[in-house]
């Protein structure tokens, strides 16, 4: 069982319309109710179209009231895109992580920025990511939500089992395969980045 200090987590997922945000939120909640734990999940939807803003809080723990954390109640940000990252810091705690796809497109863009980082990318808390590189070279760029998720799933102490669970609920399509692949790609990523708190332990 987690120590009290762990629980309730926070996690805070961000990104632009189309990168899959809403649907990393609920493998999340299925993971995580596969492994037994109490979880609420909001979603917060800025513009509607494609590449508006997107997020979503899962909420992790056990007899849960509210599913939302205001500015700085936050422990784990993924962002699947820098600027939006970079929004969403205020809701981190001071000692929160942020697992950041390295990619800049402002909301509403319908191409990559200039890559020049803001010096707001240097943030402590900030831990970057080649996500869109990596499945571009992959041929799965449409996989990069799964990627991210994968990075995600190295920091939370939910077993494997309860992560293929939440993978065998979704509807098989063309992409099932190359999703999974860049769970597992994601998942070594976060790894090999070294590990830091919070984390969620599965009972």
């Amino acid at each position: 069982m987690p120590a009290p200090t762990d629980l309730p987590l926070t996690v805070l997922i961000a990104g632009l319309g189309g990168q899959g945000v809403v649907l990393a939120g609920d493998l999340l909640l299925a993971a995580a109710l596969h492994a037994g734990f109490d979880v609420k999940k909001s979603e917060i939807h800025g513009l509607s179209r494609r590449f508006g803003s997107v997020s979503c809080q899962v909420r992790i723990g056990r007899d849960l009231h509210s599913p939302l954390r205001g500015h700085g109640g936050v422990d784990l940000l993924l962002a699947l895109e820098g600027y939006e990252a970079l929004k969403q810091l205020p809701f981190l705690k001071p000692t929160g992580l942020a697992l950041v796809n390295r990619l800049w497109r402002k909301p509403g863009a319908m191409s990559p920025a200039d890559q020049t980082a803001p010096a707001q990318a240097n943030d402590r808390r900030l831990q970057w990511f080649a996500g869109t590189e990596l499945t571009h070279q992959a041929e799965s760029a449409r996989s990069l939500n799964f990627y991210m998720l994968g990075v995600l799933a190295s920091r939370l102490q939910i077993a494997e089992e309860f992560w293929t669970a939440a993978l065998d609920g979704l509807r098989t399509n063309d992409s099932t395969e190359a999703n999974r692949e860049m769970f597992a790609a994601g998942l070594r990523a976060g790894q090999a980045a070294g590990k830091r708190r919070p984390r969620v332990t599965t009972k």
